[in-house]
């Protein structure tokens, strides 16, 4: 609902749970999701401990609506990405690449979208999931029948979920497999697995993203 057709109550409300928000997330950042603490927010914004539980239930239920904003404005960043490219490989490249830009800018804010339990954040993490799964399909991804026929089965059913794009499961699983190959790069990386390897983690990901290209390019099943 619109700002000026909110009541004066409504509104302060509105602007409190901004607040808490914002506060909220400046801990995520700073320390990671188990940092958060409604005592300290409370704190910051001198209110009583107990009058935050106006606004949130408890503590699980500000982390999961912090995981949805942050999916949210994933996904925007790879929207951008993705609207600036002018073809299907440029674009393949372009939200690979903001990914794990957005990742590495923020850690934390990262390990709480990507580690939610939350079925709430689900439909937010769609939307990116559908920049990518759009993508994909735009490069042309392999044909559905290359797939196993319970694992296809299983990719029709993700997709009559609300939010989806009707994508073949040719698509579906390809844009699978690479989110999964990409976040393992991020998180190797964010969790600084690869020092001992001396091996520069962004030419692996880079390299990584090619691959995927080129398969995509070629009709190379997406597999393991």
């Amino acid at each position: 609902m619109p700002e000026q057709q909110l009541t004066r109550r409504d509104r302060y409300r509105r602007r409190t749970v901004a607040e808490i928000k914002e506060a909220a997330m400046a801990q995520v950042r700073s320390g990671g999701p188990e940092a958060l603490s409604l005592a300290a927010i409370a704190r910051t914004m001198a209110m009583s401990a107990p009058a935050l539980y106006r606004y949130f239930a408890g503590r699980d239920e500000l982390l999961a609506e912090l995981a949805v904003d942050t999916h949210l404005a994933l996904a925007r960043t790879l929207e951008a990405a993705a609207a600036g490219a002018t073809t299907p490989a440029s674009r393949l490249r372009a939200v690979a690449g903001a990914y794990r830009e957005w990742a590495l800018a923020q850690p934390h804010a990262y390990r709480l979208a990507c580690e939610s339990p939350h079925g709430c954040v689900a439909s937010a993490a769609q939307r990116s999931m559908n920049v990518l799964l759009d993508v994909v399909a735009e490069a042309g991804a392999p044909p559905d029948a290359a797939i196993p026929a319970p694992l296809r089965a299983q990719l029709h059913r993700w997709n009559d979920g609300a939010g989806r794009r009707g994508h073949p499961a040719g698509v579906r699983h390809f844009g699978l497999v690479w989110w999964s190959r990409l976040h393992g790069l991020i998180s190797l990386e964010l969790g600084q697995h690869t020092v001992g390897t001396g091996i520069d983690p962004g030419l692996l990901y880079r390299s990584e993203v090619e691959t995927m290209v080129d398969s995509l390019r070629h009709g190379v099943t997406a597999g393991p």
